[in-house]
């Protein structure tokens, strides 16, 4: 059975806060990385979860994959090793419901690729992102190269992976990588008004919409948006749908019942 006191979750109405708590720098670790899928494993399951914030905290967000553990581990552990976090984080990804990374401090190596898992990142003043996994001889290898560089472009991605530097909020804010920016110590206010934004929303409508845009990324524009007229067609029936119709004609505010 997974560790789940390594993460802690709160809730509020439709909204789950996840919160990476293993001290002292949340770097993850095997326990860790299985909590943090029950979890959402756990969301998945729940249609009354609209939207998730992701946080490490105030201080920092992750320093990555436990390095004590890479240490005790042999090279041929390498390989299945971060096939299985990518697994787990293909299932934050992949959440039905929008997840928003709130990332004070910084989020480096696995950290910031568990971040980039996420639909949207705010980043406080202080915040900074880097894939350091060169200056250790390795290479990044939870998604980090192929998300950054669709985030950021390829150079910007090469730059970063080769050379292991971190940057700072404002130019992972220049460049994509983090969508808001946030007063230092103040990304998970400013992801909880995101989070509460979304939650407001027709629920299966977000997550059509969210679903249309990941299946068509990479699809020529074409056949990408005759992808669009499938969800299209899936809300049209909704009873949200129509109470959303009326409620605008009406003037009024829509009430919402998630299906």
């Amino acid at each position: 059975m997974a560790d789940e006191s390594l993460i802690k979750t709160e809730r509020s109405g439709h909204i789950v806060t996840v919160i990476l708590d293993r001290p002292r720098v949340n770097a993850i670790n095997a326990a860790m990385r299985d909590a943090l899928e029950c979890i959402f494993l756990d969301l998945e399951l729940d249609s009354e979860v609209y939207a998730i914030v992701l946080t490490g905290g105030p201080r920092l967000f992750s320093a990555g994959v436990d390095i004590h553990e890479l240490l005790a581990a042999p090279p041929s552990d390498a390989v299945p090793r971060n096939r299985r976090f990518q697994t787990v984080y293909a299932l934050v990804e992949r959440s039905r419901a929008p997840v928003v990374a709130a990332v004070n401090g910084y989020a480096l190596g696995g950290g910031c690729e568990l971040a980039m898992a996420c639909d949207i990142r705010v980043a406080a003043a202080d915040a900074s992102f880097g894939l350091p996994e060169i200056n250790l001889g390795g290479v990044p290898g939870i998604g980090g190269p192929q998300r950054l560089a669709r985030m950021v472009g390829e150079s910007k991605a090469k730059q970063m992976i080769l050379t292991g530097q971190r940057i700072e909020a404002q130019e992972a804010h220049r460049l994509g990588l983090a969508d808001e920016l946030a007063p230092a110590g103040g990304a998970m206010e400013a992801a909880l008004r995101i989070a509460e934004a979304i939650a407001a929303k027709p629920p299966l409508s977000v997550q059509a919409a969210k679903r249309a845009i990941a299946l068509g990324r990479d699809l020529p524009l074409e056949r990408a948006q005759s992808l669009d007229l499938v969800f299209v067609d899936y809300v049209a029936g909704t009873a949200d749908r129509a109470e959303s119709l009326r409620a605008f004609v009406e003037k009024r505010v829509p009430h919402l019942e998630g299906r």
